[in-house]
């Protein structure tokens, strides 16, 4: 299966997902596929400190080719993957109800490993529902802001899934570990 991004930003962990994956021994290929608007969030119902509408349009932080306060384009994410010397991405550019809904299973029938940075419950609720058709057994679903709302279960990320399980009663969850601040990481088979 291929590795699908819900929140590319600047590319950085598409890129290391690529690059982990880069060498296998028995040939197997993987597509590595983002989305994102690159216009930053979208508006959300529950209020963070930190998630407003617009975030994350800029980098905030150290990017190996671009400085603090860049303006987030696609491109950023290409150059970065050509300066790794990886394969180009494909990115699909634009909010994920316009973009991904129309692209699960056709041309992505199979998701190995989606990286859900989607910050927000509207965005990854969205996200989740597009790949729904392209899951399979032992698809891993990483949730990168998962605790973001301090824990909160009924808030963001977690809200989301929760949800999709509940929507989704033929698939079944098992969690995987937690990793980093505020991520989560689940492993999925149908029942």
């Amino acid at each position: 299966g291929d590795v699908v991004e819900f929140g590319v930003f600047t590319g950085v962990s598409l890129s290391l997902l690529a690059k982990g994956h880069s060498f296998d021994p028995k040939g197997m290929r993987r597509r590595f596929v983002g989305f994102d608007s690159f216009e930053g969030l979208p508006p959300s119902a529950e209020s963070h400190a930190r998630w407003r509408e617009g975030a994350c349009a800029t980098t905030v932080s150290w990017h190996p080719l671009v400085e603090p306060g860049s303006r987030v384009t696609p491109d950023i994410t290409r150059n970065l993957f050509a300066a790794c010397h990886l394969e180009p991405p494909e990115l699909h550019v634009g909010r994920f109800e316009q973009t991904a809904a129309t692209l699960f299973p056709s041309p992505y029938s199979a998701v190995a490993l989606v990286h859900l940075d989607c910050d927000l419950y509207e965005s990854t609720r969205t996200a989740l529902e597009a790949i729904a058709p392209a899951l399979q057994d032992g698809t891993m679903l990483l949730f990168d802001d998962w605790f973001h709302y301090r824990g909160h279960p009924g808030k963001g990320e977690s809200r989301a899934y929760r949800e999709f399980l509940d929507a989704h009663p033929e698939w079944e969850s098992v969690h995987y570990r937690s990793y980093a601040t505020y991520c989560n990481a689940f492993i999925v088979s149908r029942r």
